[in-house]
Protein backbone atom coordinates (compact mmCIF):
# COMPACT_ATOMS: atom_id res chain seq x y z
CA UNK A 1 0.00 0.00 0.00
CA UNK A 2 1.40 3.32 -1.05
CA UNK A 3 -1.01 6.54 0.12
CA UNK A 4 1.88 9.03 -0.99
CA UNK A 5 4.73 9.02 -3.34
CA UNK A 6 7.86 10.79 -1.53
CA UNK A 7 9.56 12.88 -3.90
CA UNK A 8 12.43 13.69 -1.25
CA UNK A 9 10.99 17.46 -0.89
CA UNK A 10 7.21 16.59 -0.06
CA UNK A 11 4.73 13.58 -0.43
CA UNK A 12 1.88 13.66 -2.78
CA UNK A 13 -0.77 11.57 -2.51
CA UNK A 14 -0.84 8.77 -4.52
CA UNK A 15 -4.74 8.63 -5.08
CA UNK A 16 -4.71 12.25 -6.65
CA UNK A 17 -1.47 11.61 -8.94
CA UNK A 18 -3.00 8.47 -10.57
CA UNK A 19 -6.48 10.20 -10.86
CA UNK A 20 -4.96 13.21 -12.29
CA UNK A 21 -3.12 11.32 -14.57
CA UNK A 22 -5.82 8.84 -15.81
CA UNK A 23 -7.85 12.35 -16.27
CA UNK A 24 -5.39 14.04 -18.47
CA UNK A 25 -4.76 10.40 -20.63
CA UNK A 26 -8.74 10.31 -21.22
CA UNK A 27 -8.60 14.31 -22.26
CA UNK A 28 -6.21 13.01 -24.99
CA UNK A 29 -8.22 10.45 -26.41
CA UNK A 30 -11.28 12.71 -26.62
CA UNK A 31 -9.41 15.03 -28.51
CA UNK A 32 -8.60 12.95 -30.85
CA UNK A 33 -12.01 10.65 -31.41
CA UNK A 34 -13.79 14.00 -31.29
CA UNK A 35 -13.97 14.29 -34.78
CA UNK A 36 -16.10 11.24 -35.52
CA UNK A 37 -18.71 13.41 -33.76
CA UNK A 38 -17.69 16.59 -35.65
CA UNK A 39 -16.95 18.17 -32.40
CA UNK A 40 -13.90 20.86 -32.22
CA UNK A 41 -11.11 19.38 -30.32
CA UNK A 42 -11.21 22.94 -28.34
CA UNK A 43 -14.46 22.12 -27.18
CA UNK A 44 -13.86 18.94 -25.89
CA UNK A 45 -11.26 19.94 -24.40
CA UNK A 46 -13.04 23.00 -22.24
CA UNK A 47 -15.92 20.31 -21.81
CA UNK A 48 -13.34 18.27 -19.99
CA UNK A 49 -12.45 21.23 -17.75
CA UNK A 50 -16.15 22.19 -16.97
CA UNK A 51 -17.18 18.47 -16.11
CA UNK A 52 -13.65 18.10 -13.79
CA UNK A 53 -15.34 20.91 -12.07
CA UNK A 54 -18.40 19.47 -11.54
CA UNK A 55 -16.96 16.28 -10.53
CA UNK A 56 -14.73 18.21 -7.74
CA UNK A 57 -18.14 20.09 -6.59
CA UNK A 58 -20.63 17.22 -7.17
CA UNK A 59 -18.38 14.54 -5.42
CA UNK A 60 -17.52 16.88 -2.35
CA UNK A 61 -20.48 18.10 -1.74
CA UNK A 62 -22.19 14.79 -1.43
CA UNK A 63 -19.79 13.36 0.72
CA UNK A 64 -20.00 16.43 3.32
CA UNK A 65 -24.07 16.01 2.50
CA UNK A 66 -24.01 12.57 3.75
CA UNK A 67 -21.56 13.05 6.54
CA UNK A 68 -24.19 15.85 8.14
CA UNK A 69 -26.47 13.48 9.99
CA UNK A 70 -24.12 11.94 12.06
CA UNK A 71 -21.74 15.48 12.30
CA UNK A 72 -25.22 16.77 14.20
CA UNK A 73 -25.36 13.80 16.09
CA UNK A 74 -22.15 14.51 17.70
CA UNK A 75 -22.13 18.06 17.68
CA UNK A 76 -22.21 18.67 21.53
CA UNK A 77 -18.75 16.85 21.71
CA UNK A 78 -17.85 19.09 18.69
CA UNK A 79 -18.63 22.49 20.50
CA UNK A 80 -17.00 21.41 23.08
CA UNK A 81 -13.60 21.12 21.16
CA UNK A 82 -14.08 24.50 19.63
CA UNK A 83 -13.92 25.88 23.00
CA UNK A 84 -11.40 23.58 24.01
CA UNK A 85 -8.51 23.59 21.08
CA UNK A 86 -10.62 25.88 18.05
CA UNK A 87 -7.78 25.31 15.15
CA UNK A 88 -7.94 21.50 16.19
CA UNK A 89 -11.33 20.80 15.91
CA UNK A 90 -11.64 23.11 12.87
CA UNK A 91 -9.25 21.14 11.08
CA UNK A 92 -11.13 18.09 12.64
CA UNK A 93 -14.36 19.28 11.08
CA UNK A 94 -13.21 20.41 7.68
CA UNK A 95 -11.58 17.09 7.38
CA UNK A 96 -14.63 14.94 8.45
CA UNK A 97 -16.54 16.70 5.94
CA UNK A 98 -14.57 17.04 2.83
CA UNK A 99 -11.80 14.55 3.64
CA UNK A 100 -13.71 12.21 0.86
CA UNK A 101 -15.66 11.60 -2.48
CA UNK A 102 -18.67 10.06 -3.79
CA UNK A 103 -18.23 9.03 -7.09
CA UNK A 104 -22.39 9.24 -8.38
CA UNK A 105 -22.10 12.78 -6.83
CA UNK A 106 -18.98 13.04 -9.31
CA UNK A 107 -20.64 12.00 -11.83
CA UNK A 108 -23.93 14.17 -11.52
CA UNK A 109 -21.63 16.77 -11.26
CA UNK A 110 -19.73 16.07 -14.60
CA UNK A 111 -23.07 15.85 -16.48
CA UNK A 112 -24.16 19.06 -15.05
CA UNK A 113 -20.44 20.60 -16.30
CA UNK A 114 -20.95 19.77 -19.61
CA UNK A 115 -24.18 20.51 -19.39
CA UNK A 116 -23.89 24.29 -18.54
CA UNK A 117 -20.86 24.54 -20.71
CA UNK A 118 -22.96 23.03 -24.38
CA UNK A 119 -25.34 25.30 -22.55
CA UNK A 120 -23.15 28.98 -22.27
CA UNK A 121 -22.11 28.37 -25.75
CA UNK A 122 -25.32 27.02 -27.71
CA UNK A 123 -23.99 23.47 -28.50
CA UNK A 124 -25.52 20.33 -28.61
CA UNK A 125 -24.32 18.06 -25.43
CA UNK A 126 -25.82 14.79 -26.66
CA UNK A 127 -22.47 14.32 -28.63
CA UNK A 128 -19.93 15.25 -25.75
CA UNK A 129 -22.07 12.28 -24.00
CA UNK A 130 -21.34 9.94 -26.53
CA UNK A 131 -17.36 10.82 -26.09
CA UNK A 132 -17.28 11.06 -22.44
CA UNK A 133 -18.87 7.52 -22.37
CA UNK A 134 -16.07 5.45 -22.62
CA UNK A 135 -13.92 7.49 -20.71
CA UNK A 136 -15.84 7.48 -17.50
CA UNK A 137 -14.81 3.98 -17.06
CA UNK A 138 -11.70 4.33 -17.80
CA UNK A 139 -10.97 7.45 -15.57
CA UNK A 140 -12.82 5.58 -13.09
CA UNK A 141 -10.79 2.42 -13.03
CA UNK A 142 -7.44 4.54 -12.91
CA UNK A 143 -8.96 5.95 -9.48
CA UNK A 144 -9.58 2.43 -8.01
CA UNK A 145 -6.18 1.72 -8.45
CA UNK A 146 -5.70 4.19 -6.70
CA UNK A 147 -8.07 3.52 -3.88
CA UNK A 148 -6.00 0.31 -3.66
CA UNK A 149 -2.67 2.41 -3.18
CA UNK A 150 -4.27 4.45 -1.02
CA UNK A 151 -6.25 1.71 1.23
CA UNK A 152 -9.50 3.50 0.96
CA UNK A 153 -12.59 1.49 -0.06
CA UNK A 154 -11.25 -1.86 0.87
CA UNK A 155 -13.38 -5.20 0.35
CA UNK A 156 -14.49 -7.83 2.82
CA UNK A 157 -12.55 -10.22 5.44
CA UNK A 158 -11.48 -12.69 2.52
CA UNK A 159 -8.89 -15.79 2.67
CA UNK A 160 -9.24 -17.41 -0.40
CA UNK A 161 -7.06 -16.78 -3.79
CA UNK A 162 -5.91 -13.00 -4.15
CA UNK A 163 -6.28 -12.37 -0.89
CA UNK A 164 -4.63 -9.03 0.23
CA UNK A 165 -3.19 -8.38 3.62
CA UNK A 166 -2.68 -4.30 3.88
CA UNK A 167 -0.69 -3.36 6.12
CA UNK A 168 -0.84 -1.16 8.93
CA UNK A 169 -2.51 2.39 8.33
CA UNK A 170 -3.09 4.63 11.51
CA UNK A 171 -6.44 6.72 8.92
CA UNK A 172 -7.36 2.68 8.47
CA UNK A 173 -6.56 0.23 11.43
CA UNK A 174 -9.02 -1.83 10.73
CA UNK A 175 -7.81 -2.07 7.32
CA UNK A 176 -4.83 -4.45 8.20
CA UNK A 177 -6.96 -6.69 10.62
CA UNK A 178 -7.61 -9.36 8.57
CA UNK A 179 -7.62 -10.65 4.84
CA UNK A 180 -8.86 -8.48 2.71
CA UNK A 181 -10.67 -8.97 -0.75
CA UNK A 182 -8.66 -6.67 -3.58
CA UNK A 183 -12.07 -4.90 -4.68
CA UNK A 184 -10.72 -1.78 -5.60
CA UNK A 185 -8.76 -4.19 -8.30
CA UNK A 186 -11.70 -6.35 -9.29
CA UNK A 187 -14.08 -3.06 -10.04
CA UNK A 188 -11.00 -1.38 -12.35
CA UNK A 189 -11.00 -4.78 -14.13
CA UNK A 190 -14.59 -4.14 -14.85
CA UNK A 191 -14.28 -0.07 -15.76
CA UNK A 192 -11.74 -1.14 -18.07
CA UNK A 193 -13.30 -4.14 -19.76
CA UNK A 194 -16.35 -1.69 -20.08
CA UNK A 195 -14.84 0.89 -21.80
CA UNK A 196 -13.45 -1.30 -23.94
CA UNK A 197 -16.83 -2.47 -24.95
CA UNK A 198 -18.04 1.22 -25.51
CA UNK A 199 -14.89 1.68 -27.95
CA UNK A 200 -16.13 -0.93 -29.34
CA UNK A 201 -19.90 0.01 -29.95
CA UNK A 202 -18.71 3.68 -30.51
CA UNK A 203 -18.01 2.81 -33.92
CA UNK A 204 -21.66 1.53 -34.75
CA UNK A 205 -23.94 4.67 -35.42
CA UNK A 206 -26.67 3.34 -34.37
CA UNK A 207 -25.77 3.14 -30.75
CA UNK A 208 -25.12 7.17 -31.01
CA UNK A 209 -27.20 9.83 -30.07
CA UNK A 210 -26.38 9.44 -26.08
CA UNK A 211 -27.32 5.51 -26.25
CA UNK A 212 -23.43 4.61 -25.46
CA UNK A 213 -23.91 6.91 -22.32
CA UNK A 214 -27.27 4.86 -21.46
CA UNK A 215 -25.32 1.64 -22.16
CA UNK A 216 -22.64 2.59 -18.88
CA UNK A 217 -25.43 3.57 -16.87
CA UNK A 218 -27.15 0.51 -16.72
CA UNK A 219 -24.20 -1.64 -16.81
CA UNK A 220 -22.32 0.01 -14.36
CA UNK A 221 -25.26 0.53 -11.99
CA UNK A 222 -25.70 -3.35 -12.38
CA UNK A 223 -21.38 -3.75 -12.03
CA UNK A 224 -22.11 -1.51 -8.53
CA UNK A 225 -24.83 -3.06 -6.82
CA UNK A 226 -22.62 -6.56 -6.87
CA UNK A 227 -19.30 -5.12 -6.21
CA UNK A 228 -20.95 -3.34 -2.72
CA UNK A 229 -21.88 -7.00 -1.61
CA UNK A 230 -17.70 -7.10 -1.76
CA UNK A 231 -17.38 -4.00 0.29
CA UNK A 232 -15.88 -4.01 4.02
CA UNK A 233 -15.93 -0.30 4.63
CA UNK A 234 -19.87 -0.61 5.59
CA UNK A 235 -20.32 2.46 7.63
CA UNK A 236 -20.76 4.55 5.88
CA UNK A 237 -23.00 8.46 5.51
CA UNK A 238 -25.83 8.41 4.26
CA UNK A 239 -28.73 11.26 3.48
CA UNK A 240 -32.32 10.30 2.29
CA UNK A 241 -31.38 7.79 -0.49
CA UNK A 242 -28.04 8.86 -1.14
CA UNK A 243 -25.26 7.65 0.59
CA UNK A 244 -21.23 7.48 0.44
CA UNK A 245 -21.55 4.00 -0.44
CA UNK A 246 -23.06 4.68 -3.38
CA UNK A 247 -25.83 2.00 -3.08
CA UNK A 248 -28.52 4.86 -3.57
CA UNK A 249 -29.30 4.08 0.80
CA UNK A 250 -29.83 0.40 0.71
CA UNK A 251 -27.62 -0.68 3.80
CA UNK A 252 -26.35 -4.26 3.56
CA UNK A 253 -26.90 -4.76 7.26
CA UNK A 254 -30.59 -3.96 6.78
CA UNK A 255 -32.52 -7.07 5.59
CA UNK A 256 -35.94 -5.35 4.72
CA UNK A 257 -34.33 -3.83 1.49
CA UNK A 258 -34.18 -6.23 -0.69
CA UNK A 259 -33.20 -6.94 -4.35
CA UNK A 260 -35.66 -5.47 -6.23
CA UNK A 261 -36.31 -2.44 -4.18
CA UNK A 262 -32.22 -1.75 -4.68
CA UNK A 263 -32.69 -2.34 -8.64
CA UNK A 264 -35.99 -0.22 -8.73
CA UNK A 265 -33.95 3.25 -7.64
CA UNK A 266 -31.35 2.59 -10.20
CA UNK A 267 -33.52 2.00 -12.76
CA UNK A 268 -35.73 5.16 -11.16
CA UNK A 269 -32.77 7.17 -10.81
CA UNK A 270 -31.05 6.53 -14.24
CA UNK A 271 -34.67 6.73 -16.14
CA UNK A 272 -34.52 10.59 -14.96
CA UNK A 273 -30.88 11.29 -16.00
CA UNK A 274 -31.22 9.64 -19.21
CA UNK A 275 -34.92 11.68 -19.97
CA UNK A 276 -33.63 14.68 -18.99
CA UNK A 277 -29.66 14.73 -20.19
CA UNK A 278 -30.20 12.56 -23.29
CA UNK A 279 -34.30 11.82 -24.30
CA UNK A 280 -35.02 16.12 -24.44
CA UNK A 281 -32.11 16.72 -26.63
CA UNK A 282 -32.77 13.85 -29.25
CA UNK A 283 -36.63 15.01 -29.33
CA UNK A 284 -35.35 18.70 -30.58
CA UNK A 285 -32.71 17.24 -32.57
CA UNK A 286 -35.31 15.01 -34.28
CA UNK A 287 -37.65 17.71 -34.92
CA UNK A 288 -34.91 20.12 -36.00
CA UNK A 289 -34.30 17.03 -38.77
CA UNK A 290 -37.70 16.93 -40.08
CA UNK A 291 -38.38 20.59 -40.04
CA UNK A 292 -34.66 21.03 -41.78
CA UNK A 293 -36.43 18.32 -44.79
CA UNK A 294 -39.47 20.28 -44.97
CA UNK A 295 -37.86 23.22 -46.06
CA UNK A 296 -35.72 21.37 -48.13
CA UNK A 297 -38.78 19.95 -49.82
CA UNK A 298 -40.19 23.58 -49.72
CA UNK A 299 -36.81 24.46 -52.09
CA UNK A 300 -37.35 22.12 -54.11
Amino acid sequence: MFPSIHLGFADIPTYSTIFLAGFFIAIVIARKIAGRYRLAKEDVLYGAIYAAIGILIGSKLLYCLTRLPSLIQKWDAVAAGFDKNFMQTLLFLMNYLFGGLVFYGGLIGAFLGIFCYCKQYHLSYVPYMDVFAPLIPFVHGIGRIGCFCSGCCYGIEYYGPFAIQFPYNEAVPQLSQVPRFPVQLLEALMNFLLCGILFCLMKKKNLRNGRLMGIYLIYYSIARFLLEMLRGDKIRGSISVFSSNNNLGVTTDSSKHTFCNCCSRFIIIFKHIYCCFLGSQIRVQTNSSKNGNKSCKNHN
